[in-house]
């Protein structure tokens, strides 16, 4: 099962090249602040704040291309002997519980924005603003609730047609 039927492979492509960018800021920011520490005596001034913004933005820009690729953990103890057609019937569900998990971490995502706009939360060495982090994350994970959405839609055709098993 692919959500590239759907259009989704310049999506997909997009959000590679997004979330590829926090990787290498970590990669070059832990770097250079490394040498700077053991060179010069001196780390970068807030680097690991940025590491930790670069780091869930690296996570949740890749969360709907985990989600698209069927990369979330599963446990299959007792589908090995299973038909291919009981095993579509059983992606259904799981594909449902995704999206719904998905679902509640984008809306608490979303009040945590709310409550760190509110307060003016900010990080203590650079002063960051946390609250637009917060809603970034939240919109990922709804864009990966949407994501769950068609591979559950996809999961009931393979229903339909048991030769295509979800993977």
């Amino acid at each position: 099962m692919t959500t590239r039927a759907f259009g989704f492979s310049y999506f997909a492509r997009v959000l590679g090249y997004v979330s590829a960018l926090p990787l290498a800021l970590i990669v070059v920011l832990t770097f250079s602040d490394v040498f700077a520490r053991y060179v010069f005596a001196h780390p970068i001034p807030g680097a690991s704040e940025i590491i930790q913004f670069a780091m869930a933005m690296a996570i949740f820009t890749a969360l709907p291309l985990v989600t698209q690729a069927g990369g979330h953990i599963t446990v299959d103890l007792f589908t090995s002997g299973v038909s291919n057609r009981r095993k579509a019937c059983l992606q259904v569900p799981a594909e449902l519980l995704s999206g719904v998990a998905l679902a509640v971490i984008a809306w608490r995502l979303w009040v945590q924005a709310g409550e760190y706009a509110g307060n003016n939360t900010a990080t203590i060495v650079l002063d960051l603003n946390m609250a637009p982090l917060a809603y970034a994350m939240s919109i990922f994970s709804a864009v990966s609730v949407v994501v769950a959405g068609v591979r559950t839609i996809e999961a009931m055709r393979a229903v339909a047609t048991p030769t295509e098993v979800p993977q």
